[in-house]
């Protein structure tokens, strides 16, 4: 085989690898943009059929659980002991801390479910991150992601609810709620899942609980219930397992 043959396999093989490398990117990339506009849309449907006790407390608690199995499934690559031990405690905790706090709540078995899926939509979308972070940038990951999540979020809204009345607050709330407690969220989330695994990134969200503690007793100046507390021992405990399971799987 000549130089100038060999240069032209060589050449093909890359534009091969290339292709095959854009199409692998382009299927993670759907299937986390459309996680993450039905993630939203299933959340606050979730929310409004449960309440807020229930509500979040099942889908930021399944959410761990369902990245741990489906890590496990899909990529046969399960979790340690140790990890799921955290996870539990955790999430145990962040249940007890949610509904500690509430004076009432309700079951209702729809909602539940739709809860549910909302958990196992945020955890597939963080798996899908996962494998994205090592193809391209963590900035171009979110661009892509989101503005399939929004198409969808705005389509479906759109049927659901009809055409927005638009005013400049509603305008600005849109803006700070996507830009910054979104974009810039989920960019930092995106970036982090470059040094971690995806289910302990989901089971770190569990951290949502103990900050929106300290913020109802600092900011809104609530009267917490002390038996959130013991939800809050549980969490720290359980995420303090997590990381040192992680740091075992890393070292």
């Amino acid at each position: 085989m000549t130089n100038r043959q060999a240069l032209k396999v060589n050449e093909q093989q890359q534009t091969d690898n290339s292709a095959k490398r854009s199409m692998i990117y382009w299927r993670y990339i759907i299937i986390a943009g459309i996680c993450m506009g039905l993630y939203n849309l299933t959340f606050f449907a979730g929310i409004k059929a449960t309440g807020i006790a229930i509500g979040t407390a099942t889908t930021i608690g399944s959410a761990p659980i369902w990245a741990g199995l489906m890590q496990a499934l899909l990529f046969k690559k399960s979790p340690s002991l140790l990890w799921w031990l955290g996870t539990v405690c955790a999430t145990a905790g962040g249940t007890w801390m949610v509904l500690s706090q509430s004076s009432s709540w309700q079951i209702n078995t729809g909602g539940l479910l739709i809860c549910l899926s909302a958990g196992f939509c945020y955890a597939l979308y963080t798996l899908m991150s996962k494998k994205l972070v090592s193809i391209d940038s963590p900035l171009t990951i979110t661009k892509h992601t989101f503005s399939i999540a929004i198409f969808i979020a705005v389509l479906i809204a759109g049927v659901l609810a009809g055409t927005p009345t638009v005013s400049w607050i509603s305008i600005a709330v849109i803006f700070y709620l996507g830009l910054l407690t979104t974009g810039v969220a989920y960019l930092l989330y995106t970036q982090a899942l470059k040094h971690i695994s995806a289910p302990t990134g989901v089971a770190l969200g569990l951290i949502e609980p103990i900050v929106a503690f300290f913020l109802a007793i600092v900011v809104a100046h609530e009267n917490v219930n002390m038996l959130a507390v013991i939800g809050l021992c549980l969490i720290l405990a359980g995420l303090w397992l997590v990381l040192k399971s992680e740091g075992q799987q890393t070292a």
